[in-house]
């Protein structure tokens, strides 16, 4: 089946994504979601139920660590 680039784009993004949450960079979760975006489109063009389900949990838990992330950055300021 043809993905339309949509995983390659996905695999891309998420590496990125996770060498960037390594160098203690936020837009790593950025990019983790973009991933796990572009795995959404898959499993909707697949109809796959696991794997649509587990990219919007991804989606949601990347959000989440990037508000604390920020939350916790803004303590450190002193803001």
């Amino acid at each position: 089946m043809q993905y339309y680039g949509f995983d390659w784009l996905a695999m891309f993004c998420g590496l990125l994504g996770m060498y960037l949450l390594g160098s203690r960079s936020r837009y790593g979760f950025v990019f983790c979601m973009l991933g796990s975006s572009n795995w959404l489109v898959v499993g909707i063009l697949i109809s796959s139920f696991p794997l649509i389900f587990g990219s919007s949990i991804f989606i949601v838990l990347q959000i989440r660590g990037l508000l604390n992330w920020q939350h916790k950055s803004n303590e450190t300021n002193g803001t």
